[in-house]
C-alpha cells in the first residue's frame, strides 16, 4: 500500500478532488501536496501590472497550496507542501524520483478546457510516463466527498503479473472494499454461443473460457492467501470498453488495474487498454506498476 503519495493541485476543482482521494484513501500515508509554477502560463495577466507573470503564478501557486493544507487540516492530517518551477508534467516526474514517492493521485484534467471523458494534457503525461502506481480521479470533490470510499472495487485481470499485483494491491490496501475480479474474453470472432456450437469455433470458444476460469481461479487463490473474500465475473467483448461499461452499470466506486497486461510493453510505458481505461472511466482508475511481491 501507498507509503508516501504525491498529490498535484493547480487550483482546479478535480486537482483537489485527487488530494480528497487521498485523505479518504490513504489515512496512513504521509502525503505532499506540489504545486507547480508554469512560467508560459498566465493565469491573471492584467495590462500595466507592476507583478511578472511568475511572480503572479508563484503567488497563485502558494495560494493553492494553502487550500490544499486547510483542506488537510479539515480531516486532521498533516500536508508536506512543495512549489516547483517548470513545465509541470515535467516537475511532477521529477518530483516522483526526487522524493521517495510510491504512488501519485491527480485529476483527470486541470484548467484546461478538455472535460470528460478524456485526460488532460499534463494528466495524459503522468499517466503514460509514472515510473509509480497512480490514481486519476475524474470526479468533483463533492462526489469524492460523498462517496463512501473504498466502496465497491473492479479489478481487470488478465492473468499477467501486472493484474496479480493490481488485486493485491486492491486487497491490501483496502480490506474492507467489495472486491470484483473482471476478465475479459477477447474473442477472435463475433458471434453469439449459439451461432458457433457444432462448428470449429466452439472449440476456440472453449479453450478461451477455459483459461479465464483458470485467471479467475488463481485471483480467488490469491484473495484467499491475503484474507478478503472477492467475487468474480466474465464479461465478453473489447477489454477497455467492456471495463469502463462494466463499472458504470454496475455502480463500481473505483476501478484498480495494472498499467500493462500481457503485451510486451515496456515497464515504463503504460499499456494501451489501461490507458483507454483511465481516459474513459467516469469512475477513479488507479494504475498499479510493479510484480507482486513473493512470499
Amino acid at each position: 500500500m501507498p507509503q508516501h503519495v504525491l498529490v498535484p493541485v493547480d487550483g482546479s476543482d478535480h486537482g483537489f478532488a485527487g488530494l480528497e482521494y487521498c485523505l479518504a484513501s490513504f489515512p496512513d500515508a504521509s502525503l505532499t501536496a506540489l504545486s507547480v509554477v508554469d512560467p508560459t502560463h498566465d493565469h491573471a495577466a492584467t495590462v500595466g501590472s507592476p507583478e511578472s507573470p511568475v511572480e503572479r503564478a508563484q503567488k497563485r501557486a502558494e495560494r493553492v497550496l494553502e487550500s490544499a493544507a486547510d483542506r488537510a487540516d479539515e480531516h486532521n492530517r498533516e500536508l508536506r507542501t512543495v512549489r516547483r518551477t517548470g513545465t509541470p508534467h515535467t516537475e511532477i516526474l521529477e518530483a516522483i524520483t526526487e522524493n521517495d514517492v510510491d504512488h501519485v493521485s491527480l485529476g483527470s484534467h486541470g484548467e484546461s478546457p478538455i472535460t470528460r471523458p478524456f485526460l488532460g494534457h499534463v494528466s495524459e503525461a503522468i499517466v503514460r510516463r509514472s515510473p509509480v502506481s497512480t490514481t486519476i480521479v475524474p470526479e468533483t470533490t463533492t462526489v469524492i466527498r460523498d462517496r463512501e470510499l473504498p466502496g465497491k472495487i473492479l479489478v481487470p485481470v488478465d492473468g499477467s503479473e501486472q493484474a496479480e499485483a493490481a488485486l493485491a494491491y486492491a486487497l491490501e490496501t483496502f480490506p474492507d472494499a467489495s472486491h470484483t475480479a473482471l476478465h475479459v474474453l477477447t474473442l477472435p470472432f463475433d458471434r453469439p454461443r449459439e451461432a458457433v456450437q457444432g462448428t470449429y469455433l466452439e472449440a476456440v470458444l472453449r479453450d478461451h473460457e477455459e483459461r479465464a476460469e483458470g485467471i479467475l481461479e488463481s485471483a480467488a487463490t490469491l484473495a484467499d492467501e491475503l484474507g478478503p473474500t472477492i467475487a468474480t465475473e466474465t464479461v465478453s467483448g473489447k477489454p477497455a470498453a467492456e471495463i469502463v461499461d462494466f463499472a458504470e452499470a454496475n455502480g463500481y466506486d473505483q476501478i484498480v488495474m495494472g498499467s500493462h497486461g500481457r503485451s510486451l510493453a515496456d515497464r515504463l510505458i503504460t499499456g494501451s487498454v489501461a490507458e483507454r481505461v483511465a481516459r474513459r472511466s467516469q469512475r477513479t482508475v488507479t494504475l498499479v506498476r510493479g510484480a507482486p511481491a513473493s512470499n
